[in-house]
């Protein structure tokens, strides 16, 4: 499972204090990259970090898209965008 966390801009990602968010199996991975929610250069087993701002522009990419295709993602994109933060993904 690839696990996101809710980040504050300027907190590092390494920080001991984020709050979970939730979760992805490899298919909604697949499938997101897919409708180029997720960058193709990004990896399931790695880490990766989208600041608040991007996380704006792929809710915006959600609203075109059908979000029952990544309802996971969908929901935790929605939950950061309407808390002003971003997400940081570690990959197990």
């Amino acid at each position: 499972m690839l696990d996101f966390r809710f980040i504050a801009d300027e907190k590092p990602m390494h920080a001991r204090s984020l709050i979970a968010a939730g979760g992805i199996e490899y298919e909604e991975f697949v499938k997101a990259q897919e409708l180029a929610i997720i960058e193709h250069h990004l990896d399931y087993y790695g880490k990766f970090h989208w600041s608040s701002q991007r996380v704006k522009h792929k809710r915006s990419l959600l609203i075109k898209t059908n979000e029952l295709l990544v309802p996971n993602l969908a929901g935790m994109l929605k939950q950061a965008f309407a808390a002003g933060c971003g997400l940081a993904a570690f990959g197990d």
